[in-house]
């Protein structure tokens, strides 16, 4: 509760990536992200960042509560103007499904893959693209 946030609009298109570093950053199998804007946001309380090499080579900037350490969002810009917010903070993310998938070819045996999901088998050449267009399939 030391950082709370709301952002306008409808829950934008969830994803998950697989990749290893996703995998750290959550302690699971995956992690669950959706792409936004971060003017959309409206946040209380200050929040710490990390810098980090994300695989690409780019760096990225992580915005988590530094009481609790938990992940807020990320992103390769800073001051942040597209994010990545973590599903898991939401206060409720029942009903959120990841719509399409990163780093397949790094997924966690046992996890099973909606078919129809936007499965990637590392990252889309334009990332940007590929999450602004994530759920215009279906």
């Amino acid at each position: 509760g030391a950082i709370r946030y709301r952002f306008a609009g409808p829950v934008p298109p969830a994803y998950a990536c697989h990749c290893g570093e996703c995998k750290k950053q959550s302690a699971s199998a995956f992690s669950m992200s959706i792409p936004m804007d971060y003017s959309t946001l409206s946040v209380t309380g200050e929040t710490s960042l990390y810098e980090s090499t994300a695989y690409s080579g780019i760096t990225k900037y992580n915005y988590f509560c530094g009481k609790c350490g938990t992940r807020l969002w990320h992103s390769s810009d800073n001051p942040p103007e597209g994010i990545t917010l973590k599903v898991g903070t939401l206060d409720n993310s029942a009903g959120i499904e990841p719509l399409g998938h990163l780093w397949v070819s790094k997924k966690q045996k046992g996890i099973d893959v909606d078919p129809a999901s936007d499965q990637q088998s590392t990252q889309p050449a334009d990332l940007l693209h590929w999450r602004a267009n994530l759920g215009s399939k279906k």
